[in-house]
């Protein structure tokens, strides 16, 4: 049996377990883990579409020669909201590329974000601003808590489906609703 403290989160989805507190920063939201180790733990929301199209943050950078698709920038998380993180498929990688998964990769090059507004993406991205992060054994500790639940990633929910279903087709992916668990209640 794997100890809470030994699970690598690297490469998984967490959803913030509702609870009778109210809500949270956090609430109904979906996390792609991109990074977890003894220095902490990164991860990035991929189901909150911000009011910003990619256009309109690539003319805000005074990016010339756009070719971009209509799509949204996210918000990524609470963390230097200034800062712009690509979730993307692994067919496509930079200088800093960090690769979580076989098929998911995450950077922050700005050759990347030069090449997504020309025209040049991967596959499948999402473009976030900001990311979500812990300090050392801060998410173990929490999921120890029951404050998160972790799922394995899926592709197709992260990046093909609209992120106004996602929590619905996470459900419906491991067959009970996501939204009903608690944390106020202990595992079996």
């Amino acid at each position: 049996m794997t100890k809470i403290e030994d699970q690598d989160l690297k490469g998984k989805i967490l959803f913030f377990s509702p609870n009778e507190a109210g809500t949270s920063y956090f609430t109904d939201s979906l996390i792609f883990i991109c990074d977890h180790n003894e220095h902490g733990s990164l991860g990035l929301i991929f189901n909150r579409p911000l009011d910003l199209k990619l256009v309109e943050l690539f003319e805000g950078m005074k990016i010339k020669g756009l070719d971009v698709e209509d799509g949204n920038v996210f918000l990524g998380g609470p963390v230097n909201p200034g800062a712009i993180f690509i979730l993307h498929s692994a067919d496509k990688s930079w200088k800093n590329t960090l690769q979580v998964s076989k098929n998911i990769n995450m950077t922050t090059d700005y050759e990347a974000i030069e090449d997504i507004a020309h025209g040049e993406s991967p596959e499948n991205f999402i473009l976030t601003l900001g990311y979500t992060g812990w300090g050392p054994e801060q998410l173990n500790a929490e999921i120890s808590e029951n404050a998160w639940i972790s799922f394995n990633e899926d592709v197709n929910l992260i990046f093909k489906t609209d992120p106004l279903n996602q929590i619905n087709e996470m459900s419906k992916i491991v067959g009970y609703d996501i939204r009903m668990i608690s944390p106020d209640y202990g595992n079996a």
